[in-house]
């Protein structure tokens, strides 16, 4: 085999791997838009319950349920954008997502853990 039946055997390759990575990342990516929808929608409820209650607690807590309520606005922005990116992309975003999702966990511990005054 010449040089180039070689080189042209092995861009040959080259591109079926770009190829197939490329259509495993875009699989992924559409694999997690349902979950994404699903944490969304779970997030958008969250935040009409804490609200809601947000009337009914010391103002201490309530301080802490707003906290809370803008992680959850800043996570359903990111993840509305995640529904819209490419599957890196989507990936980067579902990470900054994980940690506005704990930075909601830790904002309503810290207002369920308010005594009331």
């Amino acid at each position: 085999m010449s040089w180039n039946d070689t080189m042209q055997k092995a861009l040959a390759q080259a591109r079926e791997l770009h190829r197939q990575t490329v259509e495993a990342a875009n699989k992924t990516a559409e694999d997690m838009k349902p979950h994404l929808q699903t944490t969304l929608r779970h997030a958008q409820e969250l935040q009409a319950t804490l609200s809601k209650h947000a009337t009914e607690m010391s103002a201490s807590a309530a301080q802490q349920t707003e906290t809370a309520n803008g992680h959850l606005s800043d996570y359903i922005r990111m993840g509305a954008e995640a529904m819209r990116q490419s599957a890196e992309q989507t990936r980067a975003t579902a990470m900054m997502m994980t940690e506005h999702a704990k930075k909601v966990v830790d904002a309503a511990v810290a207002a369920n853990t308010k005594k009331p005054e």
